[in-house]
């Protein structure tokens, strides 16, 4: 069930009707059977992954716990190590193994040894990466004595599979949702509100941005459409945008219908194409699995090098992993490469750029302005590995790009691109005027009316027509 299908809003509905009757005692229980529910409408053998996660990591961090509570550390790393392995491994098997055994194959074919085809037919579980990373984290964190053991299963199983949330993030901490899953939650017209617009504009962004840039964008990457320099320009710049759309979107409906149940989700998203350096664009983009590879990748490989200086060169292989993360395929590693060695270079050198914004209000604002412009096209270059097919067409695009070689072959397409994602561009820089990602829920009462009618009517008379599926499903 897409989030943008008539299917969710029906069972939905259902769902909610029953969470509104007063007095109810069994919400945890209700959101615990739809959460399940929905997670089966898709594949429901991959059901059993999601109980063995649950079940794995809350054994093992009472385990964790009570070795901890009678000194034996040893016993309670046992303990942790077992959660992470289990959680690894079968992350692992769906999504790395055919990865691994292929280039396994073709390393020794290289070395003059030929080796049977040893693939297998996975699919891929959808949200595998999300809940496994929650709920590994959960017993991580009760390890570090930043979390308490969950004794209660059902509460638990509910922070792993909370459906809002279960497909595409956020990653939650269990220290931020778990204690709002254990109390009784109580709605009111501000939590209606507040999450009525998020669905709104979660929904506008994915379903009249994102969709409809994505038949240009498929043409340009996967179908070969790109025969210009501008044309490649133009295609990345229109991905950047419906990838943002459809991931953010999603990320806002997840938060409106969780607030709709009483229950507030972290922020994904912090205008990222506002930032005005690399550093910067991370702490806004995907922010729940950035902080994740900086708290459990980044801090301890850190922590393992005694030379200050040479913290920096960590980024590599945690940018690295944060592209693998992202797929099963080369692209992904060599995108996340890039990044660490950007993040690398910019670390090295941040120091002057801080001094030289601090000349005089010159240099600080064309440290600003050019920055963000910098960023926003590091971003677009590097985008282009990432959105496409394989490694070869992103270095054939690369060198499109650099030939300079006529304008867009389809004018009328940068119209398309700047006729969508002009909405998006209006409110973010509204949002950023007023330096307040929740301005929209303070304004005057007639002009959110006339706001939420205009976006109703855009999607009506303009909205893609046919339901897509979001692209982080696939990660």
């Amino acid at each position: 069930m897409l989030f943008n299908s008539g299917e969710f809003f029906f069972f939905f509905l259902c769902i909610y009707i029953l969470y509104l009757i007063p007095h109810l005692r069994w919400q945890n229980g209700l959101l615990l059977v739809a959460s399940y529910f929905f997670y089966a409408s898709w594949e429901p053998r991959f059901l059993a992954l999601i109980v063995a996660s649950t079940l794995i990591d809350y054994t093992s961090a009472i385990k964790v716990e009570n070795s901890l509570a009678q000194g034996h550390q040893r016993q309670a790393k046992f303990w942790v190590m077992v959660s992470i392995a289990s959680n690894l491994s079968i992350l692992g098997f769906f999504k790395y193994y055919n990865f691994f055994i292929e280039n396994f194959i073709l390393l020794f074919k290289g070395l003059g040894v030929d080796l049977p085809p040893m693939t297998l037919h996975i699919i891929l579980p959808i949200g595998i990466s999300y809940y496994t990373f929650q709920s590994m984290s959960y017993t991580i964190d009760v390890y570090r004595g930043q979390q308490k053991a969950c004794r209660h299963l059902p509460n638990f199983a509910l922070y792993i599979s909370f459906f809002p949330q279960l497909m595409a993030g956020p990653i939650e901490r269990a220290r931020k949702l778990l204690p709002q899953l254990e109390k009784p939650r109580k709605l009111s017209v501000q939590y209606i509100h507040e999450g009525g617009w998020l669905i709104l504009w979660g929904v506008f962004k994915k379903v009249y941005i994102a969709d409809n840039l994505a038949p240009y964008t498929n043409w340009i990457f996967f179908q070969g459409g790109a025969v210009t320099a501008m044309d490649v320009y133009f295609g990345v710049l229109a991905f950047s945008f419906q990838l943002y759309c459809d991931f953010s979107g999603y990320s806002d409906i997840a938060r409106g219908l969780a607030r709709l149940f009483g229950v507030e989700i972290r922020r994904n998203f912090n205008r990222p194409f506002f930032s005005s350096n690399v550093a910067i664009f991370w702490q806004r983009w995907h922010m729940t699995l950035s902080n994740w590879f900086r708290d459990y990748v980044y801090g301890p490989i850190r922590k393992k090098i005694p030379d200050r200086r040479l913290h920096k060169l960590t980024l590599l292989p945690t940018m690295a992993l944060v592209g693998l993360w992202h797929g099963a395929a080369w692209k992904y590693v060599v995108f996340g490469a890039l990044w660490g060695c950007t993040l690398i270079v910019y670390r090295s050198i941040q120091s002057h750029c801080v001094t030289f914004s601090r000349i005089n209000p010159v240099t600080f604002y064309l440290t600003k302005i050019g920055g963000v412009i910098l960023t926003h096209h590091i971003w677009l270059f590097f985008m282009i590995i990432f959105a496409s097919r394989d490694l070869t067409y992103g270095w054939h695009l690369w060198q499109l790009l650099f030939q300079f070689n006529g304008p867009i072959y389809h004018p009328n397409d940068i119209w398309t691109v700047l006729y969508y994602a002009s909405p998006l561009v209006v409110m973010q820089i509204f949002q950023a005027w007023k330096d307040d990602h929740n301005v929209v829920w303070r304004l005057p009462l007639v002009l959110r009316v006339m706001l939420y009618t205009l976006l109703l009517a855009l999607l009506w008379f303009d909205g893609a027509r046919q339901a897509q599926q979001f692209i982080y499903f696939q990660f």
